[in-house]
């Protein structure tokens, strides 16, 4: 998979749970998120999603990114 270029970068611990053509689905600490391909690296050797900050924001809005 191509490196995309994160703005802003947040690192977040997850796992893969579901791939579709346009996004992923991801076990991030027992929060079940989608995130669109071009919107994210994985590093699957430290189970590491790296996502520009807007995007945790607006995945995790409890959370203080």
């Amino acid at each position: 998979m191509k490196k995309n270029e994160i703005q802003d970068p947040v690192i977040i611990q997850a796992v893969p749970a579901l791939m579709s053509g346009k996004a992923t689905k991801f076990n991030c600490e027992g929060d079940l998120v989608w995130m669109p391909n071009s919107q994210f690296n994985y590093d699957a050797e430290k189970e590491e999603l790296e996502i520009p900050r807007w995007l945790a924001r607006e995945k995790f809005p409890n959370e203080n990114f």
